[in-house]
């Protein structure tokens, strides 16, 4: 949001709504922004409904996507796949073999789909590594499902334990480490982690947390200066531009097990 606000701000542009999915559901919602009729453009963000969507899409002249699926539209986005996949042979390099992944399905309900539990997957698999089902923790993206899950799972014997988890998300990181923390598990020693996203709290975590860095700021700084260049018609193609990320090693997950 604040890349966006800033940028549009020295396009002279004016954010004029910030409405979340919750209240974008209703058709009260959706037949006031139809009814309004002044936007001129609009930037939209992953996990929107697939109708809402299309219901925008007519309505509004001009449509920007942060990580959305949709050829049609200029989207900004980062590779989370690879992003996640880093994270996994990072875990990997320092000599884990039993690692988890603490996370949530889309849309789609279905955990496979989703690019970051892709990207785990993909490490694994690459590096000839058994995938145990018991370690892949579907938390639904709720902070008190990753500390409960965790919690059970390193109540299993320590040789069924694993010795590393992903997460998708700093937050479920941090909520996991705490988990490791009431069953006197040291990290990285005992139990390594790494996020993603690097929250600002991220640093501040003990041990402070290893985790990848997404620069939202920048991600929205584009997103707003693509749509002010597609008001203008200065876009007439669609495009998917690329945003890096950087692995951000921290004492989480700093650690060589033999």
């Amino acid at each position: 949001m604040q890349g966006i606000e800033k940028k549009l701000s020295e396009l002279n542009g004016v954010l004029t709504y910030v409405l979340t999915m919750d209240e974008i559901k209703g058709e009260g919602a959706m037949n006031k922004l139809a009814q309004d009729a002044q936007l001129d453009g609009m930037i939209i963000i992953e996990g929107i409904d697939p109708n809402v969507y299309e219901f925008i899409k007519q309505s509004v002249p001009a449509v920007v996507g942060i990580d959305i699926s949709d050829s049609t539209v200029p989207v900004i986005l980062y590779d989370r796949v690879a992003a996640a996949k880093s994270a996994v042979q990072h875990l990997i390099e320092r000599g884990h073999r039993r690692i988890g992944f603490i996370g949530g399905a889309g849309l789609t309900g279905d955990l496979e789909r989703e690019k970051r539990y892709r990207g785990y997957r993909y490490a694994m698999e690459e590096a000839g590594l058994d995938m145990d089902p018991r370690l892949v923790l579907n938390t639904g993206w709720d902070v008190n499902n990753s500390y409960t899950l965790m919690y059970e799972l390193l109540s299993l014997p320590d040789h069924e334990r694993p010795t590393a988890m992903f997460a998708a998300s700093d937050m479920m990181a941090i909520s996991a480490m705490r988990a490791a923390a009431e069953h006197g598990l040291q990290v990285p020693q005992d139990v390594a982690f790494v996020g993603l996203d690097n929250i600002e709290v991220s640093q501040y975590t003990s041990p402070p947390l290893s985790t990848v860095h997404i620069p939202k700021e920048e991600i929205g700084m584009m997103a707003a200066k693509v749509l002010i260049d597609q008001i203008e018609g200065k876009n007439p193609l669609p495009f998917k531009l690329f945003v890096p990320y950087q692995l951000m090693l921290r004492q989480s997950s700093d650690y060589f097990r033999e």
